[in-house]
């Protein structure tokens, strides 16, 4: 049983907590579609039996070893031309909650995936509803790697494999998360987004590497020099600046 106790004006002290369930975003959506609900709200599961990822994949999770949850939002206060301002905050959230607990070598994979020793340890996905020119719900579904030790994708660890001297609770680290998300929820309603975007650019995985990516082109080699305001992916390739979204472009590796 969970029990997270953020300290928070509304960010996760509404909480529903699930032994099982299809996907954690798909309960929220449910929620929302049902009733009013409210602002804040936080869908923990012990175990997903169809968790989402980015690209329409499945996330891999072993039940009660890692943290899945979904965050319910109301986000009119966002235009919709700055949507990739969300996501950024809610990586940068993720990013320092671990970060707080001693957590290093931590990167940000673009647009939102969460590394650790270059090694997928966290992922986002958000699902969004607009309402004309703004946004109406946002929900924010975070899977996190805690204690799993076994993975068939070989980029994936988990806290636990990367810093085994450490102790990781599960609940302490959702607490963080909601905390840290609503104090970076905040700088996007003041409309002061630098410092939140010079984070994330800052802790970019790969920025300024040379490297290989598979795109609609073939394989190219290049660089990755920033994001654009609305989350496009920058690379210099053969002198050239080139724009992708996540459907035109895969990172390559070594391994």
């Amino acid at each position: 049983m969970v029990n997270i106790q953020p300290k928070t004006l509304f960010v996760g002290k509404n909480l529903v907590f699930l032994p099982s369930c299809h996907s954690t975003n798909d309960i929220a959506s449910e929620i929302i579609q049902n009733k009013e609900f409210i602002d804040g709200t936080v869908i923990i599961a012990d175990h997903q039996t169809a968790g989402k990822g980015q690209r329409g994949n499945v996330w891999e999770s072993t039940p009660g070893e890692n943290l899945l949850m979904s965050i319910i939002l109301k986000t009119s206060f966002i235009k919709i031309e700055h949507q990739f301002n969300l996501s950024i905050s809610v990586a940068v959230s993720v990013f320092e909650a671990l970060n707080s607990f001693g957590v290093s070598n931590l990167s940000i994979k673009w647009p939102n995936d969460i590394y650790l020793n270059q090694k997928k340890i966290g992922g986002i996905l958000i699902e969004n509803s607009i309402l004309g020119q703004k946004m109406g719900n946002s929900i924010i579904g975070i899977g996190l790697n805690i204690h799993q030790t076994k993975f068939e994708n070989p980029r994936a660890s988990s806290l636990v494999l990367e810093f085994p001297q450490m102790v990781f609770n599960r609940d302490a680290i959702a607490e963080k998360i909601c905390e840290f998300l609503e104090q970076n929820l905040d700088v996007l309603k003041e409309g002061q987004t630098n410092e939140i975007q010079k984070k994330y650019f800052d802790n970019l995985f790969a920025k300024n590497e040379k490297r290989l990516f598979r795109t609609s082109e073939g394989i190219v080699e290049g660089k990755i020099t920033g994001v654009t305001e609305n989350g496009l992916l920058k690379i210099i390739s053969q002198n050239t600046e080139k724009y992708y979204n996540i459907k035109e472009i895969e990172y390559l590796f070594d391994d």
